[in-house]
């Protein structure tokens, strides 16, 4: 069974999300029931509560470089308002801190691809 969100081989469900989603594949949408775990499937259908600070992170393209697993895991870790106070990014935000853009809510930092002219 794929997702009750999923329309006709595009991700019309997450169109809220398209700064943020740039997977590669639908596994999350059209494989059993797995898209149960996806997080955008939870928040849509109101099954969680995200953090306040979830707008400024969509906006962050170092998110969208990382592929539907590691978005759920982030998301599941740290972005249900209930573990928003372990994320580095919501810790940094709330001392008024700049965030940088490759810092990750574990802390850890990815490489950003640089932009060329």
């Amino acid at each position: 069974m794929s997702c009750p969100l999923y329309e006709d081989f595009t991700r019309g469900c997450i169109t809220e999300f398209k700064d943020l989603v740039n997977a590669a594949n639908f596994d999350f949408c059209d494989l059993s029931d797995g898209y149960k775990t996806c997080p955008f499937y939870r928040i849509i259908n109101k099954e969680v509560t995200v953090c306040e600070n979830s707008i400024y992170c969509r906006k962050n393209q170092t998110y969208a470089t990382l592929g539907m697993e590691k978005i759920t895991e982030i998301a599941v870790k740290y972005c249900f308002t209930e573990n928003k106070v372990n994320c580095e990014i919501y810790k940094m935000r709330e001392e008024g801190k700049e965030v940088p853009n490759n810092l990750l809510a574990d802390g850890s930092r990815i490489e950003l691809k640089s932009r060329g002219l």
